[in-house]
């Protein structure tokens, strides 16, 4: 493997430690713990998303101009790391603190994003258009690989086992998931090798923001994608995001247990983003795309309408093996139908669907609860189902893309 993939790959790894752990046991320990109410953890969320909407932007048109990835995503990696190491410290020397805890994981949120704006147009960097899909698998199948492992790693801290400081819990998993990406990010931050101006491109002047949205629509199918890329992340960023807190509420599931189901769901995320990245290269990425979303709706309908938890452990695991290809497709058609002379602002965009997404998800998956409190634990099946009426939107922007593009 060239060994620019296999650190570009590796940051991926390291970046899923840090994100499932806080996605995992920051929001219950916000919740669960701490006895704030969901919308709690959705404004954080809407917040760092709000962040990213507002920069993402201005920093992809400089990107664009000075073709110069690594310098901004050691930046926002340092800021990463300082932000949920603070976190971590006042979740577990300050734990009464829940609103200053919450604050700056906003913050780390938020550069979590912004570092996406350097990382994600690297697959241009990588790979061509007749491997770009299995190159963008192996990313993705790095990040689900490594969201096993720290999820697997912190275990220990949650049943007690093994403990820092202060009180044994949920909170004890923090220091150790920003430890580990600090370690295993060094690889990428010093050993990746930019090509230089003289390898690449000579320095551009700084497109205007309007001049750039032209050049982005006036690319075929990619604007189609980007909406149906902001319906269909807006579903599964939702439903992943609010995973734990729903298998708590609704089948009181075990800590344990809720880590074993997460790690069999990232395993088969890993194997299918390697699998069907290699198919979608052999067969075509929007075929590939659209038969995933397929499986998606269907999914979330059954999802719905399961009648025990033992028929939840099949459909997640299923939905794990189709979880990591739909974000290394969509990826990989964003990279062919994007020209090099604005590919991080058409990421950017693609990233602000997704951004948007999650901003709007959150709110919709809480008005549901809201709307249906009187229903009970059906309320959360209510959710999963307008999850995937939402698939449904973003299906209908993709199948009308062009024909010529596959």
């Amino acid at each position: 493997m060239n060994r620019n993939i296999f650190y570009w790959a590796l940051y991926d790894f390291a970046n899923s430690i840090i994100m499932i752990v806080f996605i995992f046991y920051f929001s219950q320990w916000l919740v669960i713990d701490s006895q704030k109410p969901d919308w709690w953890y959705n404004a954080i969320l809407i917040t760092s998303s709000i962040v990213f909407i507002a920069t993402a932007p201005w920093l992809a048109r400089r990107l664009d101009a000075s073709r110069e990835k690594l310098p901004g995503l050691r930046a926002t990696s340092i800021l990463m790391i300082v932000a949920h190491l603070a976190v971590a410290a006042v979740v577990l020397f300050l734990p009464q603190y829940v609103f200053l805890a919450a604050a700056l994981f906003t913050i780390g949120a938020s550069t979590c994003l912004l570092s996406y704006v350097y990382y994600t147009p690297m697959i241009n960097d990588l790979a061509t258009s007749e491997n770009k899909s299995f190159v963008s698998g192996i990313g993705m199948g790095a990040n689900y690989v490594g969201q096993v492992l720290g999820i697997l790693v912190v275990l220990p801290f949650v049943s007690g086992t093994w403990y820092l400081f202060g009180a044994p819990g949920r909170g004890q998993t923090l220091l150790p998931s920003v430890i580990l990406f600090a370690l295993l990010s060094l690889p990428m931050l010093l050993k990746y090798r930019e090509y230089s101006q003289s390898e690449s491109a000579t320095q551009q002047t700084q497109p205007s923001f309007t001049r750039t949205v032209k050049q982005i629509v006036a690319i075929p199918g990619l604007l189609l994608l980007i909406f149906g890329y902001f319906f269909f992340s807006d579903a599964l960023l939702t439903f992943a995001n609010n995973f734990s807190i729903y298998l708590e509420k609704v089948y009181a599931t075990p800590d344990a247990i809720k880590t074993y189901l997460t790690a069999g769901i990232l395993t088969a995320s890993a194997i299918g983003s390697v699998a069907i990245g290699w198919l979608a290269d052999k067969k075509g990425k929007k075929k590939t795309l659209i038969a995933l979303l397929i499986g998606w709706i269907i999914l979330f309908g059954s999802m719905a309408f399961a009648s025990s938890f033992d028929m939840v452990i099949v459909i997640t695991l299923i939905a794990g093996f189709l979880y990591g290809p739909t974000w290394g497709v969509s990826r990989a058609l964003v990279g062919d139908l994007t020209p090099r002379q604005i590919e991080a602002s058409s990421f950017s965009l693609y990233t602000l669907a997704e951004r948007f997404a999650t901003f709007i998800g959150p709110i919709t998956w809480s008005l549901v609860l809201v709307l249906t409190s009187g229903s009970g634990i059906l309320s959360y099946r209510y959710a999963i189902l307008s999850m995937g009426a939402v698939v449904v939107v973003g299906l209908c922007f993709v199948l009308a893309m062009r024909r010529t593009i596959n």
